[in-house]
């Protein structure tokens, strides 16, 4: 009670600071959404790697290893499994973004594809993200704190504590802030993880002493199936409905939770941070050393080892850590905890706010909204998304759960139109609106939330969650994908607009490649294929037995599995880099890129259709909450 409000405080005061900073070079409005483009590489390089990993490393990876073990070894990959969508993606999309001046997920969707559905589909993500994703998390910050405090603070008065530092810089500094604060915070976060593991080491008498313990628990029957993949593939109906034989971490369970991870690259959030950035220069270095390497690293081996010391003993945890250790340092720990979580809670925040605002109402309801305007009208959109939040924390935490376990699966689907924009042009218009739509319902169909609406309305489903033990972000891109592939082939003559064939243009005169980068993509393909195969794919089930010694001992003192992520965190970080620099996918880009200046043409009078839009809206908002209302009064929560 005197550590870590006086922590909390510091901390407000920083992000209070650093908002008024980012507010007075906004000019208020003027750059609210994106920083004037202007955001430094390598700032963005830390914010992408903060927002996509930090919180997550504490709150669920080292807590998945603490409960199932090494079942799973995709989670050690996770750094690098982040940083190949970044290569595939960023340079790219910053490229059509400069030549077309825009600078969101959505806007883009709308100039190449002119398909409102597939803005509307990224404008929900990004708001899933922010609700019930980033809600999530800082849910599990405010139990903390009651548990820190004895219950002097309550999860629900440190719930709206957390909520008001947050609204206050997101509001006030918009993109700026959430930029230079993100820096910030993930060093923070960064710090976190490096001190939480190095306390549980201690805590167990050193990295030795922690495997000496986990050979223990290997040798017990009941326990050995956390140290080792069940097999590539169980033909199960999922959880709910069929147990696993054994466990759940198969090697395609490992590979499709890669695939989920790899949602946030392709995420509005993702995308708002490349788009706010001044240069690509910073693109192959934040994904080679900072996500693959910096935080590949520490997951790979911090988290790793913090999953594993609660595995032996769950005094251990992150919970239990923050419990034991001296209150000024359990303190700083968990203001670095904080920082991860409201760092990506911020940048989910805006990105959705200027989603719902700027992407949906405003050209379909209010189209003379000045930029005053639109900026005060987001701020509000904000602190209503943060309330529904905060509300949902604490009552209807079931549902935020199963809302949050949506996010990176949907943003995966958002793969496809990347694929169309940047590598794959015969994907039409028609054939990626489509796929998404499949990919949507192939994830709702294989996540509780689905499942449980269906089953409201009298449809049983013969499965359960991630039946054949395949995450959802795997069955939704399967149909997805075909789908997209099928369409495409019959829709190819369809034209795309005047900005698309712009972006076209664009991307085949600059980004030709090198005669050594062609030469090698053969090998490019072969290695990454490879990679993937035996770091979180089928070849996974080698790495139960790699590093055995002939008497069933581990070869290099820790758990073979263990071993094996460490090899392919070590390879996949030549992976990352090979791939960014040798193949030019990445790499610096030097010269200017002129603006796209499109024919005049003249806007329509629109006023009175959105007028009339306007009162759908407001039936069918007052209908729907009138809907829900009645179906928790029937139902429960």
């Amino acid at each position: 009670m005197i550590w870590l409000p006086l922590y909390g405080l510091f901390y407000a005061a920083i992000t209070l600071y650093w908002a008024r900073i980012a507010a007075r070079e906004n000019g208020d409005v003027e750059t609210y959404f994106s920083a004037g483009h202007s955001l430094s590489p390598w700032i963005s390089a830390l914010v992408l790697a903060g927002a996509s990993l930090s919180g997550w490393v504490l709150l669920d990876g080292a807590a998945r290893i603490g409960a199932g073990g090494f079942g799973l070894p995709a989670l050690l990959q996770a750094g690098v499994a982040l940083a190949l969508p970044g290569v595939f993606f960023f340079k790219r999309i910053w490229l059509v973004g400069q030549r077309l001046r825009l600078s969101s997920l959505g806007e883009l969707l709308r100039a190449y594809y002119a398909s409102e559905f597939l803005v509307a589909f990224a404008s929900a993500v990004a708001a899933l993200f922010a609700v019930a994703f980033a809600g999530l998390q800082l849910a599990a910050l405010s139990r903390l704190i009651a548990l820190l405090t004895n219950g002097e603070i309550s999860a629900t008065v440190a719930s709206v504590v957390v909520a008001i530092v947050l609204l206050g810089y997101v509001v006030i500094g918009g993109m700026r802030a959430v930029g230079y604060l993100g820096a910030i915070q993930t060093v923070l976060a960064g710090a976190a993880i490096v001190g939480f593991a190095a306390f549980a080491l201690i805590g167990l008498g050193g990295f030795g002493a922690l495997n000496d313990r986990l050979a223990v628990l290997a040798a017990d029957p009941a326990r050995a199936g956390a140290f080792i993949v069940s097999g590539v593939v169980q033909f199960t109906a999922g959880a709910g409905r069929e147990a696993a034989a054994g466990h759940e971490g198969t090697a395609l369970a490992s590979l499709s939770v890669a695939f989920a991870l790899m949602g946030f690259q392709a995420s509005p959030l993702a995308m708002k941070v490349v788009l706010s950035t001044r240069s690509p220069r910073g693109v192959a270095a934040g994904q080679t050393w900072v996500m693959a390497g910096a935080f590949g690293g520490l997951i790979a081996l911090c988290m790793a080892s913090i999953g594993a010391a609660s595995l032996i003993d769950p005094a251990f945890s992150v919970a239990g850590l923050l419990q034991s250790l001296s209150p000024w340092f359990g303190a700083w720990l968990f203001i670095g905890l904080l920082a991860g979580v409201q760092l990506v809670a911020g940048l989910a925040l805006l990105t959705a706010g200027e989603g719902l605002v700027r992407h949906l109402y405003k050209p379909w309801f209010h189209g003379d909204l000045g930029r005053r305007g639109t900026v005060n009208v987001t701020r509000i959109v904000i602190g209503l998304l943060l309330l529904a939040s905060v509300l949902m924390q604490n009552l209807t935490p079931i549902t935020l759960t199963m809302l949050a376990s949506l996010a990176l699966p949907l943003a995966f689907q958002l793969w496809t139109p990347l694929l169309g924009m940047t590598w794959l042009r015969w994907f039409t218009t028609p054939a990626v609106a489509t796929g998404v739509g499949f990919g949507i319902a192939g994830v709702l169909l294989t996540e509780p939330f689905g499942i449980a609406v269906l089953s409201s309305f009298g449809l049983d489903l013969p499965w359960g969650r991630a039946p054949w033990t395949l995450h959802s972000a795997a069955w939704g891109m399967a149909a997805n994908l075909t789908v997209t592939l099928l369409v495409s082939a019959f829709t190819r003559r369809r034209g795309f607009g005047a900005e698309a064939e712009e972006a076209r243009r664009l991307l085949h005169g600059i980004l030709r490649g090198r005669p050594n980068a062609s030469a090698l993509r053969s090998t490019a393909w072969s290695i990454t294929l490879a990679w993937l195969f035996l770091a979180v794919g089928p070849g996974l089930v080698f790495g139960n037995y790699a590093f055995l010694r002939a008497d069933g001992g581990w070869a290099l003192g820790m758990p073979s599995l263990w071993a094996w992520g460490l090899l392919f965190w070590i390879a996949g970080l030549g992976l990352v880099w090979f791939l960014s620099y040798k193949m030019d996918m990445a790499s610096p880009l030097t010269g200017e890129v002129p603006p796209y200046h499109p024919p005049p043409r003249l806007r329509p009078d629109q006023r009175q259709a959105e007028r009339q839009r306007l009162r759908v809206l407001a039936v069918t908002a007052a209908v729907g909450f009138a809907l829900v209302v009645l179906t928790a009064l029937s139902f429960g929560r």
